[in-house]
């Protein structure tokens, strides 16, 4: 047996087993997708039709990407049948909100060899499309096996993330030698995916489809529930702390305390990127005698809310509390986890401040910081600073945001260049219906 071979078959394989206790403990209150994971999907999940393309998208940011890009498809080319698979519950729900019913959205298949050949028989695709850094040995072999082609967009491989993949360049290398394009998000992205073995003939610079995503997201309609639901006064200024990782989760409240001192009618909402921090934040807050709500005694209690703190206990509405913000922190940047999305406030025409920390996301910083609708803080007391004073001044502090928006919507375009893509990608038999 190769090598190559042993890894798919054995080595990939029993890691992934060893994984299953954790699947379990994360999955099961949510037994139906755990199934799903397992391969188990209807035999009809897929109406006929041809060709039938397979999309993946990991979780909810992934999916606000692909959503445009599935719709545009199915746009020009009628005839074609798509299906959505995504890792996580959260992204699950949010894309069956987002697609047609028309478009099956199930999870995706864990990359064990007999789950994979259960989930090849019911899905029999004619190409694959995956977003942003799904690579999974054993998917791409079966891919390989029943001659499926494969696509790549809004890639990404961050530094890190290729020194790991070279590593074990024998596996990983003719994964990225396999895909028929390589649309990548960034010049550092593609500069890595090359490092690794993709062909310079078939990997490009093309941004995200998920910046159009998110402009087609920010309904006009969301802003007045939210201000409705949590009984937020016009002349109220709104701070956000979204996506707070490790210590970012007491800075920004600290921060926000500092803005108070000068403006006591301003909220505070703050939104930890994972729930587990929750009950430390709790803690927190209490040991220093700050009153908050937990969102959920908020939502659907028919309660008022009276305090100045909302501590958000469930996750996939922060691009929704957005909307609503004036001061608005973007989390993973004081950390150094290397920032997550801070384009998204810019769908609402909201200016952001972020920390240093922003190796996921320079390009997006860049984009920014040349539209000049940004502000970047060494630390959380520059944080603070800079809300204390930009409270007083929020009209103008609005017209950065109407620069963000319009920095966004110069991105665009992505969305038909993919599509373009994809059609290039199918076998020659297909050629007759595009």
């Amino acid at each position: 047996m190769e090598s190559q071979d042993y890894l798919y078959n054995i080595g990939l394989h029993g890691a992934a087993v060893g994984i299953l206790p954790y699947l379990w403990c994360k999955l099961r209150d949510a037994p139906d997708f755990l199934s799903g994971r397992l391969g188990n999907y209807p035999p009809d999940i897929l109406p006929s039709g041809s060709p039938r393309v397979w999309f993946h998208a990991s979780s909810v940011g992934e999916v606000t990407g692909a959503v445009p890009t599935v719709q545009a498809l199915l746009e020009r080319l009628p005839s074609a049948v798509a299906v959505l698979t995504v890792g996580t519950p959260q992204g699950l729900r949010h894309a069956r909100g987002r697609l047609p019913e028309s478009v099956p959205v199930i999870p995706f298949p864990l990359d064990f060899p007999t789950v994979l050949r259960k989930a090849f028989r019911r899905l029999k695709p004619d190409l694959y499309v995956g977003f942003e850094s799904e690579f999974w040995p054993n998917l791409f072999r079966f891919l390989r096996m029943n001659e499926v082609r494969s696509v790549l967009l809004n890639g990404r491989v961050a530094d890190r993330s290729a020194r790991r993949y070279a590593r074990l360049r024998s596996v990983f290398q003719p994964i990225f030698r396999q895909f028929e394009w390589l649309a990548m998000h960034s010049e550092e992205d593609l500069q890595n995916v090359l490092s690794l073995g993709a062909s310079p003939e078939r990997a490009l610079v093309l941004g995200s489809s998920k910046y159009e995503g998110l402009l087609s997201k920010a309904d006009p309609e969301v802003p007045v529930r939210w201000r409705r639901q949590l009984d937020i006064p016009r002349q109220a200024p709104v701070v956000i702390g979204g996506s707070l990782r490790g210590a970012e989760c007491r800075q920004v409240p600290e921060a926000f305390g500092k803005l108070r001192e000068l403006c006591p009618e301003a909220i505070g909402i703050f939104v930890p990127r994972h729930l587990e921090r929750i009950p430390e934040m709790v803690q927190w807050m209490e040991s220093r005698g700050i009153a908050f709500h937990r969102l959920s005694d908020i939502e659907g209690t028919g309660r008022r809310r009276v305090f100045p703190v909302v501590l958000v206990d469930r996750i996939g509405i922060l691009f929704e509390l957005y909307s609503i913000g004036d001061l608005i922190f973007c989390g993973g940047t004081l950390e150094p986890v290397g920032g997550h999305n801070i384009l998204e406030p810019a769908a609402w025409g909201k200016a952001v401040f972020y920390g240093p920390h922003l190796k996921k996301v320079r390009y997006e910083h860049r984009i920014l910081l040349e539209s000049k609708c940004s502000f970047p803080v060494s630390d959380s007391d520059e944080l603070a600073s800079r809300w204390r004073f930009w409270v007083r001044r929020l009209p103008e502090l609005k017209e950065y945001g109407e620069r963000a928006r319009n920095a966004l919507e110069k991105m665009g375009g992505v969305v038909s260049r993919q599509v373009e893509l994809i059609l290039a990608a199918f076998p020659e038999r297909f050629f007759g219906v595009r």
